[in-house]
């Protein structure tokens, strides 16, 4: 038996759903270990959670963060690079028009685009490639915002298109979410590019590996949903941008810990027991807590914390690549 020892997540702003998820894990933790304590800290947001640990070499020591492809790889330094733990949620959005004849890539020739605000090595950047890929980039005008910035633009009409937020649960149940449904009260809602799944998939692929996110071979942030999963106008199943948020840790948390870690988030998944702590939870089943956008198993093992990996491989439980579900019906 190990001595009691304590663990922190840090966890992104209060009233973000990752920060729920971590305190209902903290709970479960406390609550089910003979011998690791947990605690929750809030952070200024995703990428500020992984800061706070790299800055000081002691936090590197205890600290859980919550992060995301393609922030990873990206905001890793020689003194602290995280391994993943395991899936909590997604980040989801959709590329939409309030014009019917606004179909496809070709249809955005000189049209008005609201889409994330810019920063450097976000996913944005996958949507301007794209734009790039389908030859409209320079026609297009571009609006960058916050979610609320782009869901304004479209509902007055200073946007032509958009991407805007959808809520998701893996492996392929999606619904409008708050965002989606406001535009809808505005009117019909388009789909740009849907039912072209393959293309805009390898589209996607290849944009990850613009000089943007040189040095993180981020691989298609892709999911697909169901014909109808957004109403009447998506007659056809849609690639949704999907860049997915986990918690991960240092090298520098010992494999005992995040073993410990691991087996009860693992378990509550099985229970279903995260749903109780915020909605997206209700998403986190033990397929999805493994289940990476790394094109194959051997490929996402690398990306795991080796605590993690002893706990899935003792327990016979296979990493997935969410490849393996594009193919939805």
């Amino acid at each position: 038996m190990f001595a009691p020892d304590e663990v922190i997540f840090a966890a992104g702003r209060p009233d973000d759903a990752w920060f729920a998820l971590s305190h209902g894990l903290a709970t479960m933790i406390n609550e089910r270990s003979e011998w690791l304590e947990a605690e929750v800290v809030a952070t200024a947001g995703i990428g500020d959670a992984t800061k706070l640990a790299q800055r000081d070499p002691e936090k590197r020591k205890n600290h859980i963060v919550i992060t995301m492809t393609p922030g990873m790889e990206l905001w890793a330094t020689p003194e602290y690079t995280t391994k993943k733990i395991g899936s909590m949620g997604m980040l989801a959005s959709a590329l939409v028009a309030l014009d019917p004849k606004i179909k496809t890539w070709a249809d955005l020739k000189g049209k008005t685009i609201a889409l994330p605000r810019k920063v450097k090595q976000s996913y944005t950047h996958i949507y301007i490639d794209m734009l790039r890929q389908a030859g409209v980039l320079d026609s297009v005008k571009l609006q960058h915002g916050g979610t609320s910035a782009c869901l304004t633009a479209l509902q007055d009409g200073a946007a032509d298109a958009g991407a805007i937020m959808i809520s998701f649960m893996f492996p392929d149940q999606a619904s409008p979410g708050p965002f989606l449904e406001q535009l809808q009260a505005r009117g019909p809602v388009y789909f740009i590019e849907q039912g072209n799944i393959d293309p805009v998939i390898k589209m996607m692929g290849e944009a990850g590996k613009q000089e943007e996110f040189k040095g993180a071979a981020v691989p298609p942030l892709a999911m697909v949903a169901k014909a109808g999963s957004f109403g009447e106008t998506q007659s056809e199943p849609v690639v949704i941008l999907t860049p997915p948020v986990f918690w991960a840790a240092g090298e520098q948390v010992s494999d005992e810990v995040i073993y410990e870690v691991t087996r009860i988030m693992y378990e509550a998944a099985e229970k279903g027991e995260f749903g109780q702590f915020h909605v997206i939870g209700k998403g986190m089943t033990p397929e999805f807590i493994v289940s990476s956008f790394w094109p194959d198993e051997a490929e996402c093992r690398k990306h795991y914390h080796k605590g993690a990996l002893k706990y899935f491989d003792e327990r016979g439980i296979r990493l997935r690549s969410v490849s393996e579900y594009h193919a939805q019906p």
